[in-house]
């Protein structure tokens, strides 16, 4: 979101606490909710002389259907907190608000703060061949695709992944992780590179991270809409790409999570060049969403991972229909991820309707357990201070370990979880939690259930003597439990001494 002025921030400090005091009955409910005309006229007047065609306002509305079908309408949601929704509205928009009669207030013009801690673009790249160099044993940058400029002949930027793991990675179990499908969405790409120094760095310090490098395919994405970024840098309240032929003229661009090809078109996204939800003139209309769509399609992905900004939420499929997925692991994935960084779980249509967007593809095409984080709450905006990133990189870096953890087990979600393990002198002591039937570790990789040296349960504890094969030399032992249903839970690594 843009920055707004230190007077205009006392202003609307004031403004928002005065509705949250609603609920207290120190102001009326029904006066802050209820549909306001002279709030509606003054926005309307402001579109009348707004350059962009946007008004920035809060609506009091929490509808998906209703929230859906703004966002047809042109409708930009910036953010949420459950009650309110902030956003910037189309004439379009406001005409359905007017129709519905829903209630909205109107915000200030503001401005973007590109605050010089996050990363340019030119300093990611130099950021993912510096991290390439250093661990050439452990990680390769390759070029997947290219942005729209640089696919118009007038400069732009190749599109960069950055592939971690040890070995040949064609047969291990896969994860992916992309941020900045929206340019002005700063804190996102900064998440996909701590995740990619904390693998690389801690590789050989940190057991877990090193059972995840030495078993997993990680691809990392830190920029989708490296054009649209560079917009951001400079202060542009940019959301799409830079299409500015099929895009928009004043407010340029595809909404590059609008522009995947499963169930595009369908309602949640705009088919108005000017608007910020602009779905294309087709599905994969985009080079960039093309390159996603072929880099995703070069193998199998357990888990698809893509960060946004705000509102404190892991979203999973479907967002196109009020359907609930069949696979019931996505739901309790989605609802483990949120133990992690207390952000509210739900499935995406239950903020609001969207189509064409990078999960339902993802999920639908393909069956990848597919997640958005959108990271940051109400006040937050799109550009926080850098020095935010340190609690919204705590917050996520759990959530982004366990999806490589459950990586080759999805279902291990439903089983016990191992509370404690520590290896000394030869002898492994595991805590683990009341009902658990069965505890077996592993050296090195994880095999099939049931098939790992078995370890004693008494209670909650148990213990076994390491054989001298686990001791010879610096090892990752791994260990899982069973609980009295049969499912095993998701494993935890150690050093074996």
């Amino acid at each position: 979101m843009k920055r707004l002025s230190s007077a205009l921030r006392t202003s609307l400090s004031l403004g928002l606490t005065l509705v949250t005091l609603a609920g207290c009955g120190m102001v009326s409910p029904a006066r802050n909710l209820s549909y306001s005309a002279t709030e509606v006229s003054r926005a309307r007047a402001r579109l009348e002389a707004s350059p962009t065609g946007l008004v920035p306002v809060i609506l009091y509305e929490k509808d998906p259907r209703k929230l859906g079908d703004l966002v047809s309408a042109g409708l930009d949601v910036w953010g949420t907190d459950g009650t309110r929704v902030k956003g910037a509205m189309t004439r379009e928009a406001l005409a359905r608000v007017e129709a519905m009669r829903l209630r909205i207030e109107n915000l200030p013009e503001t401005q973007n703060n590109f605050d010089k801690g996050y990363k340019t673009v030119a300093q990611m790249e130099a950021d993912l061949r510096d991290l390439a160099t250093r661990f050439p044993q452990l990680a390769r940058l390759e070029d997947f695709g290219d942005s729209w400029l640089k696919r118009q002949g007038k400069g732009g930027h190749d599109l960069w992944v950055l592939k971690i793991g040890k070995g040949d990675l064609a047969t291990k179990p896969a994860v992916i992780y992309m941020g900045n499908h929206h340019a002005r969405e700063l804190v996102t790409p900064e998440v996909v590179l701590n995740l990619a120094h904390l693998l690389l760095e801690k590789y050989g310090q940190d057991p877990e991270i090193t059972s995840y490098v030495d078993n997993r395919a990680i691809y990392l994405v830190p920029t989708v809409n490296p054009d649209g970024h560079l917009l951001a840098e400079k202060g542009a309240d940019q959301r799409k790409n830079v299409n500015n032929v099929t895009g928009g003229k004043r407010r340029i661009g595809v909404d590059l999570n609008r522009n995947y090809g499963f169930k595009w078109g369908l309602p949640g996204a705009s088919d108005a060049p000017e608007a910020d939800t602009f779905r294309g003139t087709e599905a994969f209309s985009e080079p960039e969403t093309q390159a996603i769509r072929d880099l995703v399609a070069s193998r199998k992905f357990t888990f698809l991972m893509t960060y946004h900004s705000f509102s404190n939420l892991i979203l999973w499929p479907w967002g196109h229909t009020a359907d609930e997925p069949r696979d019931p692991r996505l739901a309790a994935i989605g609802r483990k991820l949120a133990t992690f960084n207390k952000y509210t779980p739900q499935q995406s249509k239950d903020l609001y309707f969207t189509s064409g967007d990078t999960t339902d593809w993802a999920f639908g095409t393909f069956g990848t357990l597919s997640y958005t984080t959108e990271i940051g709450s109400w006040g937050d905006n799109f550009d926080p201070p850098f020095s935010r990133m340190g609690k919204f990189w705590d917050e996520n870096r759990p959530g982004a370990l366990y999806l490589l953890k459950v990586a080759d087990e999805p279902a291990a979600v439903f089983g016990p979880e191992v509370r404690s393990i520590q290896a000394r002198d030869g002898q492994l002591e595991v805590q683990v939690p009341t009902g658990v039937q069965r505890v077996e570790a592993f050296t090195g990789r994880l095999g099939q259930p049931g098939t790992g040296l078995a370890v004693s349960v008494e209670g909650q504890m148990a213990r076994l003597s390491l054989p001298p094969s686990a001791l010879s030399g610096r090892q990752v032992v791994q260990v899982r439990a069973q609980g009295q249903d049969g499912r095993w839970g998701a494993p935890v690594a150690v050093w074996n001494r």
